[in-house]
C-alpha cells in the first residue's frame, strides 16, 4: 500500500501544480477559474450527453495509450497511432458495408480485421527501425500523412460506390447488426470496458509473461537482451504489431460505436480520428505520458483527458484560454520531477 500512495501522490500532485497555474492563466486573463471549472465539469459529468461522450472518449484515448506505451517498453517510440486508428476504422467500415453478416460475427469481423490492418501498419515502421535502422518516430510520422488520406479516398472512390449519400454527407451510416452493444442509460458501447479490460491485461501481460518480459528487457538494453538469448530485431517488431493491433480496435471502435461521429448510431465520418489534443492518436501519447507509461495508469490518466475533452465545449467562448490551460495541465502531470521536488520541500527524499 505504501508502495502504491508513493507512485499516485506525485502524479495528483502534478496535477493540482497544473490546475493552479491554469487558474493563475485564466486569472490573467480576467476569467473566474471556478467558473471555468465548474463549467468544464459540469459539461463533462453533469448530463447524461456529456457523461456518455466521456465514455466514448475513454475507450479510444485507453487503447491508444497502450499502442504507444507497449512498443516503447521495446523502446521503440510509435508515434503512428494517429495513421493506424484511421486504417483501422477505414477497414471496419469496408468490412461492413460490403461483407454483410450474421448479427454476432459482423462487428467481430470488423473488429479483427481492423486490429491486422492497423498491426499491419505499425509493422511497417518496426521492421524498417529493426532491420535498416530507420528511426521508428519519423516513419510514424510519415505514415500518418500516408493513412489519412487514403482511408479518405476509400471512403470517397469505393464506399461511395455502395452508398452514394456518402458524397454530399461524407458518412455511412452503419446497420445496428454491425454496430457494438450499447451501455444501458448512455449513448456509448462496450468498448469503454473492453479497453479498461485491454489496459488490465497489457499489465499482466508485461510482468507476468516472457514475451513481456523479452519486450521490457530489450527496452532496458538491446545488447543486454541480447545476450540473453533475445532477439531484439524480433521483439521490436513484435512490439510494434501489439501498438498497431490496439490502435486498430480503437478504430474499429470509433465507428462501429453509436456516439462517436453520429452520436445516435454508428457511422464511418471522414477524419473521424481528429479533434482534441491534435487527433485520437497524439492525444494517446499525451495520455501514456501522463500515466509514466503504466497500463493501469492509462486508465485514470484516459479519464482525465477525456473529462477534458468531453467538458471543453461547455465553456463557450473562454475555450482558446481553457486549450492553453489543458496543455499546462498535460506538462506539470508529464513531469513528475517537479512534483517530487514539491513533496520532498522540507524533509528527507521520500518520494524520489
Amino acid at each position: 500500500m505504501v508502495r502504491v500512495l508513493r507512485g499516485v501522490v506525485p502524479s495528483i500532485v502534478a496535477l493540482l501544480l497544473g490546475l493552479l497555474a491554469g487558474s493563475v492563466l485564466m486569472w490573467a486573463f480576467g476569467l473566474n477559474p471556478f467558473n471555468v471549472f465548474y463549467a468544464l465539469f459540469d459539461g463533462a459529468l453533469g448530463t447524461r450527453y456529456g457523461q456518455s461522450t466521456v465514455l466514448t472518449y475513454m475507450s479510444s484515448y485507453i487503447l491508444l495509450a497502450l499502442a504507444f506505451l507497449i512498443p516503447g517498453k521495446a523502446g521503440i517510440w510509435n508515434v503512428g497511432g494517429q495513421g493506424q486508428v484511421f486504417i483501422g476504422g477505414i477497414t471496419a467500415a469496408l468490412v461492413v458495408v460490403f461483407i454483410p453478416m450474421p448479427i454476432i460475427l459482423w462487428p467481430l469481423v470488423a473488429v479483427i480485421a481492423a486490429c491486422i490492418t492497423g498491426a499491419g501498419l505499425a509493422a511497417v515502421s518496426g521492421i524498417l527501425e529493426a532491420y535498416r535502422n530507420a528511426s521508428a518516430i519519423v516513419t510514424t510520422i510519415m505514415l500518418n500523412y500516408v493513412a489519412q488520406p487514403f482511408s479518405s479516398l476509400l471512403l470517397y472512390y469505393v464506399i461511395v460506390e455502395r452508398v452514394p449519400t456518402v458524397a454530399q454527407n461524407q458518412y455511412v451510416v452503419f446497420p445496428s447488426a454491425a454496430t457494438l452493444p450499447a451501455i444501458p442509460f448512455f449513448n456509448a458501447s462496450i468498448m469503454f470496458i473492453i479497453a479498461i479490460l485491454v489496459a488490465i491485461g497489457a499489465k499482466y501481460f508485461l510482468q507476468r509473461t516472457s514475451l513481456g518480459y523479452n519486450i521490457r528487457a530489450v527496452g532496458m538494453g538491446p545488447k543486454q537482451a541480447e545476450s540473453k538469448g533475445i532477439n531484439p530485431k524480433t521483439i521490436k517488431v513484435i512490439a510494434m504489431l501489439i501498438g498497431g493491433a490496439l490502435a486498430g480496435l480503437a478504430g474499429a471502435g470509433d465507428v462501429l460505436s453509436a456516439g462517436h461521429g453520429c452520436y445516435l448510431v454508428a457511422c464511418y465520418q471522414d477524419n473521424f480520428a481528429a479533434g482534441w489534443f491534435g487527433g485520437e492518436g497524439f492525444a494517446g501519447i499525451a495520455v501514456a505520458l501522463v500515466a509514466a507509461n503504466d497500463p493501469i495508469g492509462a486508465i485514470f490518466s484516459g479519464i482525465f483527458f477525456s473529462i477534458l475533452a468531453a467538458g471543453t465545449a461547455s465553456v463557450g467562448q473562454n475555450i482558446y484560454v481553457v486549450w492553453a490551460m489543458q496543455g499546462i495541465i498535460i506538462v506539470f502531470m508529464a513531469a513528475p520531477y517537479l512534483s517530487t521536488k514539491v513533496l520532498n520541500l522540507g524533509g528527507k527524499k521520500r518520494w524520489t
